[in-house]
């Protein structure tokens, strides 16, 4: 697992998750319509000017330190903070449409796994070496 940085701005900076070379996040968003994009980019756009949204019709906490961005189509996105390796960041694991209970529970336990692979590597920088060739 590496992750990627996918932007910078005044309150916080958003990092995803790649697994097998593969950026879970972009390749779910290039897969949804324009408008699901659009959803996206906006809400992607808040958090990096202004940091979580306190809506929890965009953005919720679901437990275990794993947090949901929704948009009101039903797309769903969970993240988790970068805190304290990569503090003022989200690091986003994957995305999904909105699922059936079972469902949901099995793409929560995706990015806990992810999280916990994330807090055991102790140089961050050995993490982030995807990051020039995006």
């Amino acid at each position: 697992m590496n992750i990627i940085k996918l932007g910078s701005g005044e309150a916080f900076d958003l990092y995803a998750v790649v697994v097998n070379n593969k950026c879970q996040v972009k390749e779910f968003i290039s897969s949804l319509d324009k408008i699901n994009q659009t959803q996206i980019f906006a809400l992607f756009s808040f958090i990096l000017e202004n940091g979580p949204p306190n809506n929890v019709q965009k953005f919720k906490y679901i437990g275990d330190d794993i947090y949901e961005l929704k948009t009101w189509r039903g797309i769903r996105i969970l993240r988790f903070y970068g805190d304290p390796k990569l503090p003022r960041s989200l690091i986003l694991t994957h995305g999904f449409p909105k699922p059936k209970k079972k469902k949901f529970e099995d793409e929560k336990a995706k990015a806990i796994k992810w999280r916990k692979e994330y807090l055991k590597i102790s140089d961050t920088k050995k993490i982030i070496n995807l990051e020039k060739r995006s």
